[in-house]
């Protein structure tokens, strides 16, 4: 999935990350009673691994958008419910790292929502 996200037109990344972001809103995994699964770190970790790509997109600030949007709410639904303990200190280094170049980003807005995840991901380091 990852390598075939990198190599799509950015519609198609669009639509993917759009998809994702559906399926990441609807996951029963990360609600509160949900502690510390296994299934959900094996989520997290796969998901992580292929958002790393479009947050990196240079070409498309939409890609890069729908990407921050995607982080940000796996980024709350796990601080809510206390699940850090499902996002691997692998993955998190991996989303700080692909945001880390969106602080020089074109978008105000995208430079700001990344410094603010970033933030919140370190805190959890």
């Amino acid at each position: 999935m990852c390598e075939r996200l990198k190599l799509s037109t950015w519609r198609v990344q669009l639509g993917v990350l759009q998809s994702m972001k559906a399926y990441f809103q609807g996951l029963i995994l990360l609600e509160k009673d949900q502690q510390d699964s296994p299934a959900l770190t094996e989520i997290l970790t796969e998901s992580c691994t292929a958002i790393t790509f479009p947050l990196e997109n240079k070409s498309y600030s939409s890609v890069r958008t729908e990407a921050v949007s995607i982080v940000e709410l796996l980024i709350k639904r796990v601080d809510e419910n206390g699940q850090w303990g499902s996002l691997t200190s692998k993955s998190r280094d991996q989303l700080v790292n692909s945001l880390t170049p969106m602080g020089s980003d074109s978008r105000p807005e995208l430079r700001e929502r990344a410094a603010e995840l970033r933030k919140l991901i370190q805190r959890h380091s």
